[in-house]
């Protein structure tokens, strides 16, 4: 078939080009049905919007001659280099299957549901007012739509409905109840690349799914790249890209008066992936950029006294989240240990200062020092507990107790009564988080473990002989096993979803979860046992995390995967969230590209 499809698209391009009848390459041999075959051909080209026909002829290659025309007769069809195809790229998709399709039951959550939509694999033919329209299956990718709710809006446009009301719920709700024909549809489809032609899976090209150590380097130093090539004249990074839209105002603050929203603990967790960028490679350049990225961080930071000494935190957004301390010491102690520079030394101290001082008398971390809505936007020095409540992050603590624990280890002649005040409270937090959060808190916790950085701290808290606790050992290995237990594999996935496989789900049936943020904490369990020397446990983590590896591999936006996007070069070796949603923030490369570094070094 491949050498088929070659022909084929290759006929159709030269069709494009001339003015000649189109005629089926010879011996060509595909599935065709005129009752249900729709085909569309579309032609993508950075800095234009795609040009797209579909028909249904009584014979494919009368089809295709339709559709010729119809693309040529465009105005648009002049702005398009067809003969070159570096530059402009064809797609050919074809509907194989039809079936029916419950709109009112249609579902992402719902395993086995005869009305699962399956964003890249199935698409929707749905009539309206005497007009059909076809969502093909692969404009799930191209139009960066996961849910339900996405779909029936992104429909409600095409047919006319999203005029009657601004609100999307009531788009959703009109196009489930008005006289609407749906039918799911299933499809082929294949995209040129220069003088190759590619075979797509969800959307993504197969060919792009290979995986192997030289892939996990090539993909991870290129994702730093990215971060790199992102990075403000004033040290900080470009925190979100949506490629779909071509804007890098992120649709979660919107309403902000500075459109380009910023968070310091994504920041530094950006700062973090070009030291191991350096550790990876030894390229200098990114312990130069990591200094430029915390030089921006050290910008944010405000003063105080903690115990008569100086302590210092970063205020950014109104707010002084310890989340934020946290992991901006975890940064600049990644660069510290690198390097052996002192040249921060007044702020590492400082910011270890602060968050010892966020560590209440019961071992409890308080989420924010300041928070806009609390104090009148003061310091919280003993806040009750109602507002400890209130403000408590299930994930800041083990963030700033990952960042003590790599000062305790690694840093240079701490101050005694620091070293004892460090090791004590940190003994405190690490005993509330285990024993006493999850009565506390119960109602934070979900099916799906999320406090991947607790386990990475744990890894390094461990080394240190008097917190070698089989309490702090037992959380790390059994928050692995929950998530492996809620891990996506062979016997649980089926033919529509085999790229589920490592990803994860808080309930069986969920829209796959590919999450590196876990797998950081899951690479941190592997690292422990090792240290433990249980290599039984270490076998069986390296068999399930590889999983997870390789389902996050059609995640990375690659030259032959960012067809679809206006802006080619802008998203290109960057990491996005979903496998069909196109959003790409600061922090989907800099987890992967962070959790990859280190399972590089153990592959």
């Amino acid at each position: 078939m491949s050498k088929n499809i070659n022909k084929l698209i290759e006929s159709i391009r030269d069709k494009l080009v001339l003015n000649s009848k189109f005629v089926l390459p010879a011996n060509f041999d595909m599935f065709y049905d005129s009752k249900i075959s729709q085909v569309y051909i579309t032609l993508f080209q950075e800095g234009n919007k795609a040009l797209r026909w579909g028909s249904k002829k009584g014979t494919l290659e009368e089809t295709i001659q339709r559709i010729i025309f119809k693309i040529k007769s465009k105005k648009e069809f002049s702005y398009f280099d067809i003969e070159d195809n570096k530059k402009c790229r064809i797609m050919f998709e074809i509907v194989t299957k039809e079936y029916p399709c419950n709109i009112r039951n249609l579902t992402t959550m719902k395993m086995k549901s005869r009305n699962r939509f399956e964003p890249g694999i199935n698409g929707l033919m749905y009539k309206y007012k005497g007009i059909t329209r076809i969502f093909m299956p692969t404009d799930g990718y191209t139009k960066s739509i996961m849910s339900v709710n996405q779909l029936l809006n992104y429909l409600s446009k095409q047919c006319g409905i999203s005029k009657i009301t601004n609100k999307i719920s009531e788009r959703v709700y009109l196009m489930r109840r008005e006289d609407i024909e749906y039918t799911f549809v299933e499809s082929d489809a294949y995209i040129s690349y220069e003088n190759d032609v590619i075979e797509l899976v969800r959307g993504y090209p197969k060919s792009e799914l290979k995986f192997s150590k030289d892939i996990i380097y090539d993909k991870t130093m290129k994702s730093i790249d990215w971060l790199v090539k992102n990075m403000n004249d004033d040290g900080s990074f470009l925190y979100y890209y949506d490629p779909y839209l071509n804007t890098v105002v992120d649709d979660m603050h919107p309403r902000m008066i500075n459109p380009l929203y910023n968070n310091i603990l994504r920041h530094s967790g950006g700062t973090v992936s070009l030291i191991r960028g350096y550790e990876l490679s030894g390229d200098k350049l990114y312990l130069e950029k990591a200094k430029d990225s915390i030089e921006f961080l050290i910008s944010t930071f405000r003063t105080h006294r903690y115990k008569k000494k100086f302590a210092c935190y970063p205020f950014f957004n109104k707010k002084s989240k310890l989340g934020g301390a946290g992991i901006g010491l975890v940064a600049m102690m990644h660069y510290y240990i690198q390097t052996g520079d002192e040249c921060y030394r007044k702020e590492l101290d400082g910011l270890v200062r602060h968050i010892l001082s966020r560590v209440d008398s019961d071992g409890e971390m308080l989420g924010y020092y300041i928070h806009p809505n609390f104090n009148n936007g003061k310091a919280l020095m003993n806040p009750n507990d109602e507002i400890k409540k209130e403000l408590f992050s299930f994930y800041y603590p083990g963030e700033a107790l990952l960042g003590l624990a790599l000062y305790y280890r690694h840093i240079k002649n701490i101050d005694k009564d620091l070293e004892q005040d460090i090791r004590e409270k940190s003994e405190k937090a690490l005993d509330f988080l285990i024993e006493i959060r999850p009565i506390k808190y119960d109602y934070m916790f979900e099916t799906l473990p999320a406090d991947a950085w607790l386990m990475q701290a744990i890894e390094e808290w461990v080394k240190v002989d008097e917190l070698k606790k089989d309490s702090y050992i037992d959380f790390v290995f059994n928050d692995t096993k929950t998530m492996f237990d809620h891990m996506y594999k062979e016997k649980n996935t089926n033919k529509n979803n085999k790229d589920y496989i490592g990803g994860f789900f808080y309930e069986y049936g969920d829209h796959v979860y590919h999450d590196a943020s876990r797998c950081e904490g899951v690479v941190s369990a592997y690292y422990l046992a090792k240290y433990l020397k249980d290599e039984e446990k270490a076998d069986w983590i390296m068999e399930n995390m590889l999983l997870s590896a390789k389902g996050l591999i059609p995640t990375f936006h690659s030259e032959k995967s960012v067809y679809a996007h206006i802006n080619q070069q802008k998203a290109l070796h960057s990491f996005r969230f979903k496998l069909t949603r196109q959003w790409v923030r600061v922090d989907s490369v800099q987890h992967t590209a962070c959790f990859f570094a280190r399972l590089y070094n153990i592959i």
